[in-house]
């Protein structure tokens, strides 16, 4: 077989820049629009420059506004000015979701030191760690808590609170990112006390904002005229309609142009951005369930219809007789039921039910099903050919199993 990637090493006429600089995790030295919230930032963070005590700040707005591309600009300029008296520490808490998590990635951040396990050791000595390393640094901390809301949900407020305390103990802030706007109603009081945070808001772009954007972020990367003025117009215009949403403007143009390349087209239209949505937005349960052999969509949908009739739990006695049901209906053959069970298997890896085995007493034990979104999957299984006649099967319960079910 041929090297499929030699058709694409080519050189393009079109690419004057790094396309990198169209992802939308990117993080560009200026960001149009966001200078106020920039300037603001600045101001707070500006006492570290004279030895001072830099306030908490918490950054609120929607998905795509800019917060975490501004925090990482301007905490760049400040490790540009300052030098090494500031350290600073970038913490995404989708991933590092505890004050442990968190304090273990900071002590293993300092180059040169030895490197502590992530599990195992007590929390004190690995506090007593990053205190000594700080310190020993004469260091100002400076913590980028992004999804800060992430500790509160798991953890409460004692995640924050112990990070707090080492802000105290040594000198430094925190950079909290979030989009919760009651955030600092959820911290108990003892948090809220010591957090005493400055508020920026970071309002939705508008589609002139996003225009302006996009611009920014083609100017040198793209050779002018291969994109439509119309197709940058409907990137923003779409954008706009999902809260102002940058990082959906810049992924939708960035997949259009990647299509345009591939394919040789000469430029960018509506048509490829329309194509670039279609595909950003994938329906991904629709497509699993257009996807399922005929046998799996007579099987969930047995499974639906069976819990439809009484109850949200189905047995697999009952979805078995139900497809059997299904299959005379259609006109197929049933398959086995040890066939069927490999097939249920399949679709609770799929994540399209949820199956748990319960003991019965003395009916002994079985399975039982859940279909987790079963009225957008019923409509999804009726849409293919084979079931453009079906009226809807006779529904067998095994009402001696119904007693007693608890919610899966």
């Amino acid at each position: 077989m041929d090297n499929p990637f030699i058709k694409y090493s080519r050189s393009d006429d079109y690419i004057i820049g790094n396309l990198k600089t169209l992802s939308s995790s990117y993080i560009p030295d200026n960001l149009p629009h966001r200078e106020q919230q920039i300037e603001l930032m600045a101001r707070s963070l500006s006492s570290i420059m004279h030895g001072g005590i830099a306030s908490n700040i918490l950054l609120y707005g929607q998905s795509g506004s800019g917060k975490t591309s501004s925090a990482i600009n301007v905490t760049n300029m400040l490790r540009s000015a300052a030098g090494d008296r500031v350290s600073i520490h970038y913490i995404n808490c989708e991933i590092y979701d505890s004050h442990y998590s968190i304090m273990v990635h900071m002590v293993n951040s300092f180059i040169g030191e030895e490197q502590i396990p992530n599990l195992g050791l007590p929390f004190d000595r690995i506090y007593y760690e990053l205190v000594k390393r700080i310190k020993s640094r004469n260091l100002y901390t400076l913590i980028i808590l992004d999804e800060i809301d992430r500790l509160l949900s798991k953890n409460g407020s004692d995640s924050l609170y112990v990070i707090l305390k080492l802000l105290g103990d040594t000198e430094g802030s925190i950079i909290g990112i979030t989009n919760d706007s009651s955030f600092i109603n959820k911290l108990d009081m003892r948090v809220r006390s010591r957090l005493n945070a400055e508020s920026i808001i970071f309002t939705p772009y508008n589609a002139d904002e996003l225009r302006d954007i996009l611009k920014f972020r083609i100017n040198g990367v793209i050779k002018n005229g291969f994109i439509e003025d119309s197709a940058i117009n409907l990137c923003a215009a779409i954008g706009a309609q999902e809260h102002g949403d940058a990082r959906k403007a810049i992924e939708l143009l960035r997949i259009a142009i990647e299509y345009c390349i591939r394919e040789n087209r000469e430029r960018v239209t509506i048509d490829d951005i329309y194509m670039a949505r279609e595909r950003f937005e994938m329906n991904i349960l629709k497509e699993s369930v257009k996807t399922l052999p005929i046998h799996s969509k007579m099987v969930l949908l047995s499974a639906i219809l069976t819990q439809e009739v009484s109850s949200d739990i189905a047995v697999t006695g009952e979805i078995y007789e139900n497809y059997k049901n299904i299959c005379a209906e259609i006109g197929l053959q049933p398959l086995s039921t040890r066939r069927i069970s490999d097939l249920m298997s399949s679709l609770d890896d799929l994540g399209l039910i949820v199956t748990t085995t319960r003991s019965m007493g003395r009916y002994g034990r079985t399975k039982l099903i859940k279909v987790s979104q079963p009225v957008a999957i019923k409509n999804y299984i009726l849409e293919d050919e084979n079931f453009k006649n079906f009226q809807g099967s006779r529904i067998v319960r095994q009402s001696k199993l119904r007693t007693n079910y608890d919610d899966i």
